[in-house]
């Protein structure tokens, strides 16, 4: 039986959900179902330390617009949002900071792997780096030289946080690695990357959370079905 600091903190995520629900239905007065923001079937991988909003994750936890992720240093987080599924690697913090039509992410820190369905707009902030993303697989890190930001495939509009005009449209079918670096050189702060620190068999576990496959492994398997 839950004690009574239990069951207030239990009865306010309830409210919180039925208050994302509503607020996520807009002016068309259509409730979208709770399943659209958390279920007891989000988390798919779960390993060492994770919490949200500094409680501690476990295989049911809801993942909400509004909620911070941190892993530490053996942490380990996959999990699902409508037909989005995100990677967060270790040492990581991860803000939902919202995700209706138009979805906004902050990477504070770490490393993270995300694929998108189709049809709603998505934006990433991660470091010194603003993303742009519709339908599309991503892999990027903040690192100590900027960040570290690989299209996997589809269409990213990718800028520099403090200068939006030094910008590039990636379109890939294949990983389109760069590195946006603090200052600029040569007029831009885009370098060449490697491909490194993520694979194709780890996008396409994400692409599998939501039903679809890593078109680079099985084309068209990011069609919706």
């Amino acid at each position: 039986m839950q004690g009574d600091g239990d069951g207030a903190a239990y009865l306010g995520r309830c409210t919180r959900r039925h208050f994302m629900r509503a607020a996520a239905a807009g002016a068309s007065g259509v409730l979208l179902p709770l399943e659209a923001f958390g279920a007891s079937d989000q988390v798919h991988d779960l390993r060492g330390k994770v919490t949200i909003n500094n409680h501690p994750a476990t295989s049911k936890s809801d993942i909400l617009p509004g909620d911070r992720i941190v892993t530490g240093s053996d942490g380990h987080f996959v999990f699902v949002m409508g037909q989005d599924a995100f990677m967060v690697r270790s040492r990581s913090e991860l803000v939902i900071e919202r995700y209706e039509d138009q979805g906004l992410l902050r990477l504070v820190t770490g490393a993270l792997g995300a694929v998108f369905g189709r049809g709603r707009r998505r934006q990433i902030i991660a470091g010194n780096a603003t993303a742009g993303i519709r339908g599309t697989g991503v892999y990027l890190e903040t690192r100590g030289d900027g960040t570290y930001f690989c299209t996997c495939w589809g269409s990213v509009d990718l800028a520099a946080t403090d200068d939006p005009k030094d910008a590039q449209r990636i379109e890939s079918t294949s990983h389109a690695p760069r590195l946006i670096a603090p200052q600029p050189r040569d007029g831009t702060r885009f370098r060449p990357a490697p491909f490194e620190t993520h694979t194709d068999q780890e996008m396409d576990i994400l692409q599998k959370c939501v039903g679809r496959r890593s078109p680079i492994l099985v084309p068209g398997g990011d069609d919706p079905k």
